[in-house]
């Protein structure tokens, strides 16, 4: 017995150390606040109590090396509780997604057995991807900061260590399909926020310039030792010199009766400044005048522009390679746009028959033959029998995309308010539980406080981004219709242009929101060139090519969030700081 003690005490020791590897410095000392009404009993058992070096530790706030910036009493605690906590939130989101679909479809009360699909090796894989990137990321971290001294910056230190981890975690993930996709998105936000802090940089540049010109001239118009102002009269040629010869010259406008010049009078600094140098200073000011344009041109516009670029490449792909489309981005489509209920899982047929029309020449330009049903047109086509039961028997179309894009009715326009009418309450039932979901996990406070409030928040949010999609995907079907009755024929230019109104639907949202959608349809318009590109042999695929990806765009990523955070949005630096913590 005499040995319990002490087993005891190196066991309540094992679980400080453990919990003093998984808790940050706050809740290390609220857990040993509260072991505390105990810690008496156990002191009379060791002299070297385990909980006395917890509390110890927790409270020396300088424990670790002052290069580091991490919370916590050392550098291999805040690796291991960054890798664990990964793992578990890793493990835990993985799991949902796989169990929450039964849940959803009440499956889970027939066989209670698929509680347990989640916990697959699939789920262990993508855990175990997300520990290793953050762990390793903050382990390789401190080790450069403790090797190069905090005297070096921190640009190097956090650039080496995504590159790293993104190289040691990226082969853990065994779906080659996730891995693409998530090399992807972070390729495409790394685009985004380096353009950004380039942008910047280069701003903070100009602004140095202007500054540095404008003391400069302060700097000659004081050093003059006679200032003249020369101005002429209205009535003659007469002019006045104003001279002052004190070492300080002081100009005193108010005393000077303005209404006896001209409203543009040219000053001349004699003898330093001349009108030479005054046209140079002129340059200078028309120049900056250019440079704060196009700054203020790139903030307002460009998030418009990427998606013009996006959702224009989006729908060249669609009509052209839909095989190419991913199932779950196509279904998204198809529904937006009221083509899965024209056409029930048949949609992908409908863009292919009219591509197929489109590469038939002869026929494009003849159109459907006047009298013929545009129904027993379509089923002489291939893909035709797919699309047959949208069609009236005796309704008659000009062209062949008009009838597969509008089928009920043979005016355009109608066809308009149809797809508009089709996809609008798709939207709503998209949007509202999403916006719903987003307010009570971010502002839940707000919503207990003032709900009606917020929900007239979440209805009026819903239905700006509702409109914004219905009618993005209404551009894309419908447009092309306006360059058929101008032309006569069906032409991939129709569909262009249909993809860049589309795209300038994004005006209609929020600012703030532009550039959210712009990068994801650009990561799927990214994504979808791709493999057109390998179908058409532009290019192959580059062996582990995801993996040098992931570590480029970790690299880029993680310099900037670890030196200039304010680069990101407020959500994306939120989200981000809960996923990497503070290091």
């Amino acid at each position: 017995m005499e040995g319990y003690p002490r087993l005891l005490d190196l066991f309540v020791e094992g679980i400080a150390r453990l919990t003093s590897y998984a808790l940050t410095d706050g809740e290390k000392e609220s857990i040993v606040n509260g072991f505390h009404k105990f810690h008496e009993r156990l002191e009379r058992m060791s002299s070297s109590s385990a909980l006395k070096r917890l509390a110890i530790e927790s409270q020396n706030r300088h424990y670790h090396d002052s290069h580091c910036q991490h919370k916590g009493a050392s550098c291999p605690q805040n690796a291991i509780r960054g890798f664990l906590k990964a793992f578990l939130v890793g493990f835990g989101v993985k799991c949902g997604l796989e169990i929450v679909p039964h849940i959803i479809s009440l499956q889970l009360l027939k066989r209670p057995s698929l509680l347990l699909s989640g916990c697959s090796q699939d789920t262990l894989s993508f855990a175990s991807f997300l520990a290793a990137l953050i762990g390793s990321y903050k382990a390789i971290l401190c080790t450069m900061r403790n090797i190069r001294g905090g005297k070096h910056g921190d640009y190097t230190n956090s650039l080496v260590a995504g590159m790293l981890a993104g190289l040691i975690s990226a082969k853990l993930d065994r779906s080659q399909s996730r891995r693409n996709a998530i090399a992807l998105y972070l390729f495409s936000r790394a685009l985004q926020y380096g353009s950004v802090w380039l942008f910047e940089r280069w701003a903070t540049w100009q602004q140095s310039e202007e500054d540095k010109i404008r003391s400069r001239w302060m700097k000659r118009a004081h050093s003059a030792d006679v200032v003249s102002a020369m101005h002429r009269r209205r009535g003659g040629g007469e002019q006045e010199i104003v001279e002052r010869a004190n070492p300080e010259p002081q100009l005193n406008w108010g005393e000077m009766d303005m209404t006896k010049w001209s409203p543009e009078p040219k000053i001349s600094w004699s003898p330093e400044v001349t009108d030479k140098s005054l046209e140079t200073k002129r340059d200078e000011a028309r120049r900056t005048r250019g440079i704060r344009s196009i700054i203020t041109f790139t903030r307002n516009y460009a998030p418009a522009a990427l998606m013009t670029f996006s959702v224009t490449l989006i729908t060249y792909v669609l009509v052209f390679h839909t095989d190419s489309i991913p199932k779950s981005y196509a279904n998204l489509l198809y529904k937006s746009s009221g083509f899965d209920s024209l056409y029930p899982k048949k949609s992908a047929s409908a863009f292919k028959a009219i591509s197929n029309g489109m590469s038939d020449v002869v026929a494009n330009a003849r159109g459907i033959p006047q009298g013929m049903p545009t129904k027993q047109y379509i089923a002489q086509l291939p893909y035709g029998e797919d699309l047959l039961p949208a069609f009236d028997d005796n309704i008659h179309h000009h062209h062949l995309a008009c009838g597969i894009l509008h089928p009920e009715t043979i005016y355009c326009s109608q066809g308009v308010v149809s797809a508009l009418m089709r996809g609008f309450p798709f939207a709503m039932k998209m949007y509202v539980p999403f916006n719903i979901a987003i307010q009570l996990i971010f502002k839940r406070g707000l919503v207990l406080k003032n709900p009606l409030a917020i929900l007239a928040k979440i209805m009026k949010s819903s239905a700006r981004s509702s409109l914004f999609f219905s009618l993005m995907a209404t551009a894309i079907t419908q447009a092309p219709c306006i360059f058929r009755a101008l032309l006569g024929r069906d032409t991939p230019a129709g569909y262009i242009a249909g993809g860049i109104l589309g795209g300038l639907a994004v005006l209609i949202e929020l600012p703030s929101r532009r550039i959210d959608l712009g990068m994801y349809c650009f990561l799927r318009g990214l994504q979808m060139a791709w493999d057109v590109g390998i179908k058409k042999g532009l290019w192959k695929n580059v062996k582990h090519g995801e993996v040098a990806l992931l570590s480029v765009s970790m690299a880029v990523l993680m310099s900037i969030f670890q030196n200039d955070p304010t680069t990101f949005g407020l959500t994306y630096r939120s989200i981000i700081t809960r996923i990497f913590g503070k290091n």
